[in-house]
């Protein structure tokens, strides 16, 4: 019997090869994310021995330049490497639209309501996957 290993394997969203280790970089207020990937090691001319490395740019930790330009929704991005920031995103837009509602400043007509209903359809078929998944423990399933 084998025993299987528990360790998770992060692959890097740039070059699709395993991360050895995250990187974290600060400049004038900001923090900055690289993926390191070790690739062996390798003799210098002089006898030392150097590691080798190569790093992937994965963003800032926050978009601060962009997250300005959409503080009407109440939306802060968020860089690549925090986990659950769709869900974040998407909530910071239903209280927007319920803001904007409350204001008074959504238009009369329809449109909004049935783009609204669409999505609501949409997000109800992904709940139900999400619940067939964890019941099958974790296999992903087929949506028409």
């Amino acid at each position: 019997m084998e025993a299987q290993s528990s360790r998770r394997v992060v692959v890097c969203p740039r070059c699709g090869q395993p991360i050895s280790y995250i990187e974290k970089h600060r400049r004038n207020g900001h923090v900055y994310y690289y993926a390191v990937h070790y690739l062996g090691y390798e003799r210098a001319p002089d006898g030392r021995v150097l590691k080798r490395l190569r790093k992937c740019y994965l963003g800032p930790e926050a978009y601060t330049e962009v997250s300005h330009t959409h503080g009407d929704l109440g939306l802060t991005f968020r860089g690549l490497l925090e986990g659950g920031r769709e869900l974040e995103y998407l909530e910071d837009l239903v209280r927007a639209i319920e803001a904007k509602l409350d204001g008074g400043q959504a238009g009369p007509d329809g449109a909004l309501a049935g783009r609204l209903e669409g999505l609501a359809g949409r997000l109800s078929k992904l709940a139900e996957r999400l619940r067939e998944r964890t019941a099958s423990g974790g296999q992903a399933t087929e949506v028409s």
